[in-house]
């Protein structure tokens, strides 16, 4: 077995470890009477979360279309562009983080896409994503009113020293790993700095940086709704709820190891969750909510693929 082929199953075993180290800790709470635990399921408020979520996903390939467009100053279909981005989500979830652009590579040509101008410009919306989810989960966990919100939610022993534990070894392990990698990543990422720098102007980053962040505005009251299909949560905690969302995403993708941050995301919600919601509940939010994205991804991939394959049977 490869050393490649170890990594790739050591990452996945990873990920399941933390998803597992959750559910248990969840069953375990379950079977404790706890005060406010009891789960109310809204149908409407789910339906009006998927709604908001599958609106999310169709509006985040128009931007990296016209990011395409700008690297390689090609205007093809809109609707051939916007396909090709929704089928090449799935790479995500390919262990790696080069996983996503192997796949994407992989069937380029069959859109007619250019694949140097298309992973540019996917490393690019990954760049303005995490930048701006991680500067607005940071400048929420530390607002005047929320700033103890990560100090509150180490006050749950039981649950955040073995979370925080494993986040930082996740962490830890995906700095190593860039680290080690480190010399093959300079030359690749001088290039995408280059290019991105040449084919953006600053009025151009700061109209993207505007979009960017009304998506993650637009997802984070998704997944608000979400929550409150489950638990009655108030609206008033709309904006924390919205800026953890935002950081567990962020953080679960620059942990590198795990594909699509799998595990680390789920860890790093069910730990400030707990803020605005009950322990268990809080569990119970962070792992539904990967079904909850998954599902959305799978529709809307699903078609994708259905007007490419009717596409190269005319």
């Amino acid at each position: 077995m490869t050393r490649s082929r170890l990594l790739r199953w050591g990452r996945i075993l990873i990920a399941l470890s933390i998803l597992c180290f959750l559910i248990k800790h969840l069953l375990g709470l379950l079977t404790v009477s706890l005060e406010g635990e009891v789960v109310a399921f809204k149908p409407f408020w789910l339906f009006a979360s998927l709604t908001l979520l599958l609106l999310y996903f169709v509006l985040l390939g128009i931007p990296w279309i016209f990011l395409y467009r700008a690297g390689s100053g090609k205007h093809g279909s809109f609707l051939s562009g916007w396909t090709f981005f929704q089928c090449s989500q799935f790479g995500r979830y390919l262990p790696g983080r080069v996983g996503q652009f192997v796949w994407m590579v992989s069937f380029s040509r069959g859109f007619g896409i250019e694949k140097t101008s298309a992973v540019l410009a996917t490393c690019l919306q990954l760049a303005f994503q995490c930048g701006l989810g991680c500067l607005l989960g940071g400048l929420i966990l530390w607002h005047t009113e929320t700033s103890q919100l990560l100090l509150n939610a180490l006050v749950h022993v039981d649950i955040s020293a073995k979370i925080v534990l494993i986040c930082l070894c996740i962490v830890t392990l995906g700095g190593g790993v860039v680290f080690f990698y480190r010399e093959r990543l300079r030359k690749p990422l001088r290039l995408l700095i280059k290019q991105g720098a040449a084919m953006l102007s600053m009025a151009k980053i700061f109209r993207f940086l505007g979009v960017y962040l009304f998506l993650w505005v637009f997802l984070g009251i998704a997944f608000f709704l979400f929550i409150k299909s489950l638990f009655p949560v108030a609206v008033s905690q709309l904006f924390v709820v919205m800026g953890i969302y935002a950081f567990a995403w962020s953080i679960g993708f620059l942990s590198v190891i795990t594909p699509s941050g799998l595990g680390v995301r789920e860890g790093i919600l069910s730990l400030l969750l707990i803020n605005v919601l009950p322990p268990a509940t809080a569990t119970l939010v962070a792992l539904l909510a990967r079904l909850w994205t998954l599902a959305a991804e799978l529709l809307l991939g699903g078609v994708a693929f259905g007007i490419y394959f009717r596409q190269r049977r005319l």
